[in-house]
């Protein structure tokens, strides 16, 4: 019995440097436990982004560093990693210099919430849902339109993923999901027609719930509703179809939305197969403009 006793405190007392003070407080600070993403799911991530050299690859919540080092080795792009635990930083660091990429990639030693990603073309992440959930608004307000986020296993919630695929390793299946960044197109644009020389005004009203978009083109005779709208990145397209009498006429809008201008053009596809092609250009009233993210509202 007293060997037992002594046995317990010695390992006690071993143990005790390993979870007392700050070790304990570091343990319990992180929100995600450290779990390296296969290399081979590492590879899809990086495939799926497509990227290139001059991508600027943010990793958030880096690990051992793996994905913003394999994309340096893969195409010369420059990364950043980012991790609240200094024993994972310190092992990316090494693995940077063993992989002679350490002019391309750093690692810092922060809370993924309080870094600017602004500069990022490229974000990949291997969180929690409830983390990802909590990223989701700074993402959508730091990152320009057309970057691309990467996420391994965890959703965005009611953001859905623009494209997603699962990858198998052994018998192990893991899920990869891929957003881009969309421009916020919402609010009322007005425009005159430079296709016919009429001077007609137009409106366009448009909602949006991340790159779902919908809305319509007030009209004398009332609001015809928007067709096939698409929203990727910055790149608004949606159709009209306009009945006159017997005859429907389809316009096919395409632009790049800058603040609050849309510059593009319009194909109109008359009775006939014939069609005429005229500039687009669109100004927003910028008091009209609502969040994407409509859960953020209610």
């Amino acid at each position: 019995m007293k060997k037992t006793l002594m046995l317990v405190l010695f390992f006690s007392f071993c143990l005790l440097p390993v979870f007392s003070g700050q070790a304990i407080g570091q343990y319990w600070e992180y929100d995600v436990p450290y779990v390296p993403t296969p290399y081979e799911v590492v590879t899809e991530m990086l495939k799926v982004v497509d990227i290139g050299k001059d991508d600027i690859v943010y990793d958030l919540g880096c690990g051992d560093g793996r994905i913003v080092i394999m994309a340096a080795e893969k195409t010369g792009c420059h990364g950043i990693g980012i991790d609240i635990n200094p024993v994972r930083i310190k092992e990316s660091n090494e693995n940077a210099v063993k992989a002679h990429v350490t002019d391309r990639v750093k690692f810092l030693e922060q809370n993924l919430f309080d870094v600017d990603v602004s500069h990022a073309s490229v974000v990949t992440l291997y969180l929690l849902t409830s983390v990802n959930l909590k990223l989701r608004p700074k993402l959508l307000h730091e990152l320009k339109p057309g970057t691309r986020l990467v996420s391994h296993n965890y959703s965005m919630g009611e953001w859905k993923p623009d494209k997603s695929m699962e990858v198998m390793t052994g018998m192990e299946s893991h899920s990869v999901y891929f957003w881009v960044v969309p421009a916020n197109v919402s609010g009322k644009w007005k425009w005159t027609a430079a296709s016919d020389n009429s001077g007609k005004q137009y409106v366009l009203l448009l909602e949006q719930n991340f790159q779902d978009v919908r809305g319509g083109i007030v009209m004398n005779n009332g609001e015809i509703p928007i067709e096939n709208a698409t929203l990727t990145g910055n790149k608004l397209q949606f159709t009209v179809t306009e009945k006159v009498q017997n005859n429907s006429t389809a316009t096919r809008y395409e632009g790049l939305i800058h603040d609050n201008t849309i510059d593009g053009t319009l194909v109109i596809a008359a009775p006939g197969n014939q069609k005429r092609t005229a500039p687009w250009n669109a100004q927003r009233d910028p008091s009209t403009v609502t969040p994407i993210d409509t859960s953020s509202s209610k």
